[in-house]
């Protein structure tokens, strides 16, 4: 892999890592298949059986505040892919640019290890500019050393980030089968050639037992899909233990299962 030499290849192996008797259940509820299964099983079959693996999908921070919230998803639905794919003992490349770190979305480790990824298997890489991490991420995506990659850009109109870019590393993605993210730090309705873009938020968690902090929760809703699937949202919870993500309807007693699927949550909280 041809990384430029404004990179900085860095492992994140400073941190705790998961212990291994956790490290061991990773896959443990993952089956390998050609597309990513998030396990809400409902959900997943709304997707027509999960995201293709060997493609390239947006994820968009519903707003600044959620750019955290984002990265975490997207990390999940990463790690997913990778634990299910041929190249489990692979890592997973995450490509930054300096703009990025301005604005502070930068990883931390022990919080990867909160939601049971470990550090080791993430490798970040800071680009000096969008065209340089635009340019290692095709190289990675066309190396096969990795078992995903995570694209992060900010700002709605990134210089460099047009459909002809986001084709050469959909095309690349296909060729290979590793998959791409690429994660915004805010909405855009700007054209690329992704498969699938998604807008993600944070939602409230349930406490757990003796009220201690609740797993992660995503607000989640499908913004555009190569086969045609419209409205489809969801309040989605990361189950660390069981690894898997998990319907949460917002009000139960308000809102029927059967209807999660094309519930618009961020308009729910406008109106609250």
């Amino acid at each position: 892999m041809n990384i430029s030499d404004s990179l900085r290849p860095v492992s994140l192996r400073g941190a705790a890592a998961l212990p291994l008797s956790s490290a061991s259940r990773l896959g443990k509820n993952i089956k390998k298949e050609d597309t990513i299964l998030l396990g809400a099983q409902r959900f997943d079959h709304a997707l027509r059986q999960g995201l293709p693996r060997a493609a390239l999908h947006e994820v968009q921070a519903a707003f600044k505040a959620d750019m955290p919230c984002a990265s975490a998803f997207c990390s999940l639905v990463a790690e997913r892919c990778r634990l299910s794919g041929q190249m489990a003992s692979s890592p997973i490349l995450w490509v930054d640019e300096k703009q990025s770190q301005r604005c502070k979305n930068l990883l931390y480790p022990p919080g990867l290890v909160e939601l049971g990824i470990d550090p080791n298997q993430i490798i970040y890489a800071q680009a000096g500019n969008i065209i340089a991490a635009l340019k290692t991420a095709a190289d990675a995506v066309r190396s096969h050393a990795v078992a995903a990659v995570i694209l992060a850009l900010s700002g709605k109109n990134p210089r460099g980030l047009d459909l002809t870019a986001t084709r050469r590393l959909s095309l690349f993605a296909r060729e290979s089968g590793v998959t791409v993210f690429l994660l915004r730090d805010t909405l855009s309705s700007l054209p690329t050639a992704a498969y699938s873009r998604w807008q993600i938020s944070s939602a409230p968690s349930r406490p757990l037992e003796a009220n201690a902090p609740g797993h992660p929760v995503f607000d989640v809703k499908l913004l555009r899909h190569r086969r045609g699937i419209e409205g489809l949202s969801s309040r989605l919870e990361w189950n660390r233990d069981s690894r898997i993500f998990e319907e949460q309807a917002p009000d139960i007693s308000a809102v029927p299962a059967v209807s999660v699927f094309g519930t618009d949550y961020q308009e729910q909280r406008r109106r609250a």
